[in-house]
Protein backbone atom coordinates (compact mmCIF):
# COMPACT_ATOMS: atom_id res chain seq x y z
CA UNK A 1 0.00 0.00 0.00
CA UNK A 2 2.83 2.38 0.88
CA UNK A 3 4.65 1.48 -2.37
CA UNK A 4 1.56 2.47 -4.37
CA UNK A 5 1.45 5.84 -2.65
CA UNK A 6 5.13 6.52 -3.39
CA UNK A 7 4.70 5.59 -7.05
CA UNK A 8 1.62 7.81 -7.33
CA UNK A 9 3.41 10.79 -5.83
CA UNK A 10 6.44 10.30 -8.07
CA UNK A 11 4.24 10.17 -11.16
CA UNK A 12 2.46 13.33 -10.18
CA UNK A 13 5.76 15.15 -9.63
CA UNK A 14 7.09 14.06 -13.01
CA UNK A 15 3.87 15.08 -14.74
CA UNK A 16 4.02 18.56 -13.10
CA UNK A 17 7.63 19.02 -14.14
CA UNK A 18 6.74 18.08 -17.72
CA UNK A 19 3.82 20.50 -17.81
CA UNK A 20 5.94 23.28 -16.34
CA UNK A 21 8.62 22.83 -18.97
CA UNK A 22 6.00 23.13 -21.72
CA UNK A 23 4.91 26.64 -20.56
CA UNK A 24 6.00 29.56 -22.74
CA UNK A 25 7.78 32.47 -21.08
CA UNK A 26 5.62 35.61 -21.32
CA UNK A 27 7.48 38.84 -22.04
CA UNK A 28 6.43 42.39 -22.88
CA UNK A 29 7.10 43.41 -26.48
CA UNK A 30 6.59 47.13 -27.00
CA UNK A 31 6.49 46.66 -30.77
CA UNK A 32 3.39 44.46 -30.48
CA UNK A 33 1.61 46.54 -27.84
CA UNK A 34 -1.30 48.77 -28.81
CA UNK A 35 -1.87 52.11 -27.08
CA UNK A 36 -5.19 53.26 -25.70
CA UNK A 37 -7.56 54.92 -28.16
CA UNK A 38 -9.05 58.13 -26.81
CA UNK A 39 -12.54 59.12 -27.97
CA UNK A 40 -13.16 62.54 -29.48
CA UNK A 41 -14.45 65.36 -27.27
CA UNK A 42 -17.00 68.05 -28.03
CA UNK A 43 -15.69 71.02 -29.98
CA UNK A 44 -15.87 73.38 -26.99
CA UNK A 45 -16.58 73.53 -23.28
CA UNK A 46 -17.32 76.51 -21.02
CA UNK A 47 -16.41 76.05 -17.35
CA UNK A 48 -18.70 77.53 -14.72
CA UNK A 49 -17.84 78.35 -11.10
CA UNK A 50 -21.46 77.73 -10.13
CA UNK A 51 -21.13 74.13 -11.32
CA UNK A 52 -17.73 73.56 -9.71
CA UNK A 53 -18.55 70.14 -8.22
CA UNK A 54 -20.31 68.86 -11.34
CA UNK A 55 -18.75 67.05 -14.28
CA UNK A 56 -17.39 69.34 -16.99
CA UNK A 57 -16.29 66.62 -19.42
CA UNK A 58 -15.74 62.87 -19.46
CA UNK A 59 -12.78 61.28 -21.21
CA UNK A 60 -13.37 57.81 -22.62
CA UNK A 61 -10.87 55.40 -24.16
CA UNK A 62 -10.38 51.77 -25.12
CA UNK A 63 -7.92 49.92 -22.92
CA UNK A 64 -4.39 49.41 -24.25
CA UNK A 65 -3.38 45.93 -25.45
CA UNK A 66 -0.09 44.91 -23.86
CA UNK A 67 0.15 41.26 -24.95
CA UNK A 68 -0.30 39.86 -21.47
CA UNK A 69 -2.33 40.74 -18.33
CA UNK A 70 0.01 43.44 -17.04
CA UNK A 71 -0.85 45.94 -14.32
CA UNK A 72 -0.83 49.20 -16.24
CA UNK A 73 -1.37 52.82 -15.21
CA UNK A 74 -3.03 55.31 -17.57
CA UNK A 75 -2.02 58.94 -17.05
CA UNK A 76 -4.41 61.54 -18.44
CA UNK A 77 -2.24 64.35 -19.79
CA UNK A 78 -3.32 67.75 -21.11
CA UNK A 79 -1.53 70.79 -22.47
CA UNK A 80 -2.08 73.82 -24.66
CA UNK A 81 -2.61 72.72 -28.26
CA UNK A 82 0.57 72.67 -30.31
CA UNK A 83 2.89 72.52 -27.31
CA UNK A 84 3.69 68.82 -27.88
CA UNK A 85 2.85 68.17 -24.20
CA UNK A 86 6.10 69.87 -23.16
CA UNK A 87 4.43 71.54 -20.14
CA UNK A 88 1.61 69.08 -19.69
CA UNK A 89 -0.41 68.60 -16.53
CA UNK A 90 -1.67 65.23 -15.31
CA UNK A 91 -5.39 65.25 -14.62
CA UNK A 92 -5.43 61.79 -13.04
CA UNK A 93 -3.80 58.35 -13.00
CA UNK A 94 -6.23 55.54 -13.70
CA UNK A 95 -5.97 51.76 -13.79
CA UNK A 96 -8.57 49.84 -15.74
CA UNK A 97 -11.87 51.49 -16.46
CA UNK A 98 -11.64 53.37 -19.73
CA UNK A 99 -13.22 56.62 -18.55
CA UNK A 100 -12.63 59.55 -16.24
CA UNK A 101 -14.92 62.46 -15.37
CA UNK A 102 -13.39 65.86 -14.52
CA UNK A 103 -15.32 68.50 -12.57
CA UNK A 104 -15.52 72.15 -13.56
CA UNK A 105 -13.40 73.17 -10.56
CA UNK A 106 -10.68 70.53 -11.02
CA UNK A 107 -10.37 71.20 -14.74
CA UNK A 108 -10.29 74.96 -14.17
CA UNK A 109 -7.46 74.57 -11.65
CA UNK A 110 -5.48 72.47 -14.14
CA UNK A 111 -5.96 75.02 -16.91
CA UNK A 112 -4.99 77.93 -14.64
CA UNK A 113 -1.71 76.18 -13.81
CA UNK A 114 -0.91 75.43 -17.45
CA UNK A 115 -1.74 78.93 -18.67
CA UNK A 116 0.16 80.58 -15.84
CA UNK A 117 3.25 78.47 -16.53
CA UNK A 118 3.19 79.58 -20.16
CA UNK A 119 2.52 83.22 -19.32
CA UNK A 120 -0.88 83.15 -21.04
CA UNK A 121 -4.06 84.98 -20.09
CA UNK A 122 -6.86 83.08 -18.41
CA UNK A 123 -9.09 83.07 -21.47
CA UNK A 124 -10.55 80.53 -23.90
CA UNK A 125 -7.81 78.41 -25.48
CA UNK A 126 -7.36 75.16 -27.40
CA UNK A 127 -6.16 72.21 -25.32
CA UNK A 128 -5.06 68.68 -26.16
CA UNK A 129 -5.52 65.44 -24.21
CA UNK A 130 -3.83 62.06 -24.47
CA UNK A 131 -3.40 58.87 -22.43
CA UNK A 132 0.13 57.82 -21.43
CA UNK A 133 0.24 54.15 -20.40
CA UNK A 134 3.10 52.67 -18.38
CA UNK A 135 3.73 49.25 -16.84
CA UNK A 136 7.13 49.96 -15.24
CA UNK A 137 9.93 52.55 -15.36
CA UNK A 138 11.96 50.12 -17.50
CA UNK A 139 9.34 49.81 -20.25
CA UNK A 140 8.55 52.33 -22.97
CA UNK A 141 5.51 54.52 -22.41
CA UNK A 142 2.60 54.02 -24.79
CA UNK A 143 0.81 57.17 -25.97
CA UNK A 144 -2.73 57.27 -27.26
CA UNK A 145 -4.00 59.44 -30.07
CA UNK A 146 -4.38 63.14 -29.26
CA UNK A 147 -7.81 64.79 -29.05
CA UNK A 148 -8.35 68.53 -28.86
CA UNK A 149 -11.07 70.88 -27.73
CA UNK A 150 -11.53 74.56 -26.89
CA UNK A 151 -12.10 75.30 -23.20
CA UNK A 152 -13.13 78.57 -21.57
CA UNK A 153 -12.00 78.73 -17.93
CA UNK A 154 -13.71 80.83 -15.29
CA UNK A 155 -12.37 83.60 -13.10
CA UNK A 156 -13.62 83.91 -9.56
CA UNK A 157 -15.02 81.75 -6.84
CA UNK A 158 -18.08 79.59 -6.66
CA UNK A 159 -21.08 81.49 -5.32
CA UNK A 160 -23.22 79.83 -2.65
CA UNK A 161 -26.68 80.81 -1.38
CA UNK A 162 -26.14 83.46 1.26
CA UNK A 163 -27.77 85.53 3.98
CA UNK A 164 -26.72 89.09 4.70
CA UNK A 165 -25.45 89.81 8.23
CA UNK A 166 -26.26 93.49 8.49
CA UNK A 167 -25.67 95.71 11.49
CA UNK A 168 -23.80 98.59 13.04
CA UNK A 169 -20.45 96.97 12.23
CA UNK A 170 -21.05 97.72 8.51
CA UNK A 171 -23.04 100.94 8.95
CA UNK A 172 -26.29 99.03 8.29
CA UNK A 173 -25.26 99.02 4.65
CA UNK A 174 -26.16 95.87 2.67
CA UNK A 175 -23.33 96.58 0.26
CA UNK A 176 -20.77 96.19 3.05
CA UNK A 177 -22.12 93.08 4.77
CA UNK A 178 -20.50 89.81 5.71
CA UNK A 179 -22.49 86.67 4.92
CA UNK A 180 -23.68 83.31 6.12
CA UNK A 181 -23.45 80.63 3.41
CA UNK A 182 -25.32 77.44 2.62
CA UNK A 183 -22.45 75.15 1.62
CA UNK A 184 -24.87 72.32 0.82
CA UNK A 185 -27.44 74.66 -0.76
CA UNK A 186 -30.12 73.71 1.77
CA UNK A 187 -31.73 75.45 4.77
CA UNK A 188 -28.55 75.61 6.86
CA UNK A 189 -26.24 78.64 6.70
CA UNK A 190 -22.98 79.25 8.52
CA UNK A 191 -19.76 81.31 8.53
CA UNK A 192 -17.32 83.13 10.74
CA UNK A 193 -18.34 86.76 11.32
CA UNK A 194 -16.06 89.50 12.67
CA UNK A 195 -17.97 92.39 14.27
CA UNK A 196 -14.91 94.48 15.15
CA UNK A 197 -16.19 95.49 18.59
CA UNK A 198 -19.71 96.35 17.41
CA UNK A 199 -21.67 93.10 17.87
CA UNK A 200 -23.52 94.46 20.92
CA UNK A 201 -24.64 97.51 18.91
CA UNK A 202 -27.07 95.26 17.05
CA UNK A 203 -27.45 93.29 13.83
CA UNK A 204 -29.98 91.21 11.86
CA UNK A 205 -30.14 88.68 9.02
CA UNK A 206 -31.81 89.30 5.65
CA UNK A 207 -32.31 86.94 2.70
CA UNK A 208 -31.49 89.65 0.15
CA UNK A 209 -29.47 92.84 -0.19
CA UNK A 210 -32.41 95.01 0.92
CA UNK A 211 -35.22 95.22 3.48
CA UNK A 212 -37.95 94.28 1.00
CA UNK A 213 -37.75 90.50 1.32
CA UNK A 214 -38.09 89.99 5.06
CA UNK A 215 -35.60 89.80 7.90
CA UNK A 216 -34.77 87.78 10.99
CA UNK A 217 -34.51 89.53 14.36
CA UNK A 218 -34.42 88.71 18.06
CA UNK A 219 -37.46 87.64 20.05
CA UNK A 220 -37.70 88.45 23.76
CA UNK A 221 -34.56 88.84 25.83
CA UNK A 222 -32.17 85.91 25.39
CA UNK A 223 -29.35 85.46 27.87
CA UNK A 224 -26.11 87.26 27.15
CA UNK A 225 -23.88 85.20 24.83
CA UNK A 226 -26.75 82.76 24.25
CA UNK A 227 -25.43 79.61 22.58
CA UNK A 228 -28.78 79.24 20.81
CA UNK A 229 -31.88 81.34 20.26
CA UNK A 230 -34.83 81.38 17.88
CA UNK A 231 -35.15 84.39 15.61
CA UNK A 232 -38.46 85.67 14.26
CA UNK A 233 -39.35 86.96 10.80
CA UNK A 234 -41.53 89.88 11.83
CA UNK A 235 -41.31 92.38 14.65
CA UNK A 236 -37.94 91.11 15.77
CA UNK A 237 -35.49 93.33 17.59
CA UNK A 238 -31.87 93.90 16.72
CA UNK A 239 -29.68 91.04 17.92
CA UNK A 240 -27.59 92.61 20.68
CA UNK A 241 -26.74 89.94 23.26
CA UNK A 242 -23.27 89.20 21.89
CA UNK A 243 -20.23 91.31 22.73
CA UNK A 244 -17.10 89.57 21.38
CA UNK A 245 -15.35 90.48 18.15
CA UNK A 246 -15.82 87.24 16.23
CA UNK A 247 -18.20 84.28 16.23
CA UNK A 248 -18.98 81.22 14.22
CA UNK A 249 -22.69 81.61 13.44
CA UNK A 250 -25.09 78.92 12.23
CA UNK A 251 -28.67 79.60 11.18
CA UNK A 252 -31.53 77.45 9.93
CA UNK A 253 -34.05 79.35 7.80
CA UNK A 254 -36.88 76.89 8.54
CA UNK A 255 -36.63 76.60 12.33
CA UNK A 256 -35.19 80.08 12.85
CA UNK A 257 -32.56 78.69 15.23
CA UNK A 258 -29.40 80.78 15.52
CA UNK A 259 -26.32 79.21 17.09
CA UNK A 260 -23.30 81.23 18.17
CA UNK A 261 -19.99 79.60 19.09
CA UNK A 262 -16.23 80.23 18.95
CA UNK A 263 -16.49 83.65 20.57
CA UNK A 264 -13.13 85.47 20.47
CA UNK A 265 -11.80 88.98 20.90
CA UNK A 266 -8.57 88.73 18.92
CA UNK A 267 -6.70 86.72 16.30
CA UNK A 268 -2.94 86.73 15.90
CA UNK A 269 0.13 85.11 14.35
CA UNK A 270 2.03 82.72 16.63
CA UNK A 271 5.16 80.83 15.66
CA UNK A 272 8.88 80.44 15.93
CA UNK A 273 9.22 84.24 15.87
CA UNK A 274 7.73 84.44 19.39
CA UNK A 275 8.85 80.97 20.51
CA UNK A 276 5.26 79.73 20.17
CA UNK A 277 4.45 81.59 23.36
CA UNK A 278 2.63 84.79 24.23
CA UNK A 279 2.80 88.06 22.35
CA UNK A 280 1.18 86.98 19.08
CA UNK A 281 1.36 89.47 16.21
CA UNK A 282 -2.18 90.94 16.16
CA UNK A 283 -4.40 90.82 13.10
CA UNK A 284 -6.78 93.66 12.29
CA UNK A 285 -9.96 93.83 10.21
CA UNK A 286 -9.77 95.27 6.70
CA UNK A 287 -11.79 95.06 3.51
CA UNK A 288 -11.44 95.49 -0.22
CA UNK A 289 -13.66 95.44 -3.29
CA UNK A 290 -13.27 92.43 -5.59
CA UNK A 291 -13.66 92.30 -9.36
CA UNK A 292 -17.42 91.84 -9.04
CA UNK A 293 -17.80 94.94 -6.85
CA UNK A 294 -18.47 92.93 -3.69
CA UNK A 295 -16.84 93.78 -0.37
CA UNK A 296 -14.34 91.17 0.81
CA UNK A 297 -13.40 91.21 4.50
CA UNK A 298 -10.14 89.84 5.81
CA UNK A 299 -7.93 89.89 8.92
CA UNK A 300 -4.41 91.06 8.20
CA UNK A 301 -0.97 91.52 9.72
CA UNK A 302 2.35 92.75 8.36
CA UNK A 303 5.46 91.40 10.05
CA UNK A 304 9.12 90.47 9.66
CA UNK A 305 9.93 86.77 9.54
CA UNK A 306 13.22 84.91 9.41
CA UNK A 307 13.99 82.31 6.76
CA UNK A 308 12.30 79.05 7.63
CA UNK A 309 9.94 80.65 10.15
CA UNK A 310 6.98 78.38 10.95
CA UNK A 311 3.74 79.87 12.19
CA UNK A 312 -0.07 79.69 12.28
CA UNK A 313 -3.09 81.79 13.26
CA UNK A 314 -4.84 81.40 16.61
CA UNK A 315 -7.57 83.19 18.62
CA UNK A 316 -7.04 84.96 21.96
CA UNK A 317 -3.59 83.32 22.22
CA UNK A 318 -5.36 80.01 22.84
CA UNK A 319 -4.68 76.61 21.31
CA UNK A 320 -8.21 76.01 20.08
CA UNK A 321 -9.67 76.53 16.62
CA UNK A 322 -6.24 77.61 15.41
CA UNK A 323 -5.76 77.85 11.64
CA UNK A 324 -3.08 75.94 9.76
CA UNK A 325 -2.74 74.73 6.16
CA UNK A 326 -5.58 72.20 6.52
CA UNK A 327 -8.07 74.95 7.37
CA UNK A 328 -7.50 77.31 4.43
CA UNK A 329 -6.60 77.55 0.77
CA UNK A 330 -3.05 78.86 0.78
CA UNK A 331 -1.76 81.28 -1.86
CA UNK A 332 1.39 83.31 -2.33
CA UNK A 333 4.77 83.30 -0.62
CA UNK A 334 4.23 80.68 2.08
CA UNK A 335 4.16 76.90 2.16
CA UNK A 336 2.67 74.01 4.10
CA UNK A 337 5.42 72.85 6.46
CA UNK A 338 3.83 69.40 6.70
CA UNK A 339 3.34 69.54 10.48
CA UNK A 340 0.17 71.63 10.67
CA UNK A 341 2.06 74.93 10.37
CA UNK A 342 2.82 77.46 7.64
CA UNK A 343 6.40 78.28 6.62
CA UNK A 344 8.20 81.08 4.80
CA UNK A 345 11.48 80.18 3.11
CA UNK A 346 13.07 83.60 2.69
CA UNK A 347 13.72 86.20 5.36
CA UNK A 348 11.77 89.40 4.87
CA UNK A 349 8.70 91.47 5.56
CA UNK A 350 5.38 89.74 4.84
CA UNK A 351 1.74 90.80 4.59
CA UNK A 352 -0.76 88.12 5.61
CA UNK A 353 -4.41 88.32 4.57
CA UNK A 354 -6.91 85.80 5.95
CA UNK A 355 -10.23 85.87 4.08
CA UNK A 356 -12.29 84.31 6.87
CA UNK A 357 -15.84 85.04 5.69
CA UNK A 358 -16.03 82.27 3.08
CA UNK A 359 -17.17 78.67 2.75
CA UNK A 360 -13.54 77.79 2.03
CA UNK A 361 -11.36 80.28 3.85
CA UNK A 362 -8.36 81.64 1.96
CA UNK A 363 -4.95 82.81 3.17
CA UNK A 364 -2.80 85.02 0.93
CA UNK A 365 0.81 85.64 2.00
CA UNK A 366 2.88 88.25 0.13
CA UNK A 367 6.57 89.01 0.59
CA UNK A 368 6.89 92.79 0.47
Amino acid sequence: MKLFNYISLLGAALAFAACESDLETVTYNAADAQAAVLAELDAAYVLDAQLSDQTALTLQWTEPELGYPAVATNYIQLDVAGNQFANHAVAASVGKGGSYAITHNDLNNLLMGILEDRGMELTAADFEFRIATTISPAADTLYSNVVSTRITPFVGERQYPQLWVIGDYCGWNHGSCQYLYSANEDDNYAAMIYFDGKAANGWKLTPAADWNNGEWGMSGTPAAEAASQTLVTSGGANINVYSHNSYYLEFNTITGELKASQAYDSWGIVGAHNNWGSGDTPMTLASETDATGATQYYLTATMDMAAGNTWKIRPDEKWENDKGPAAVELEGDAADNGDGNFRVDAAGNYTIKWYFNKVTQRLVVTKN
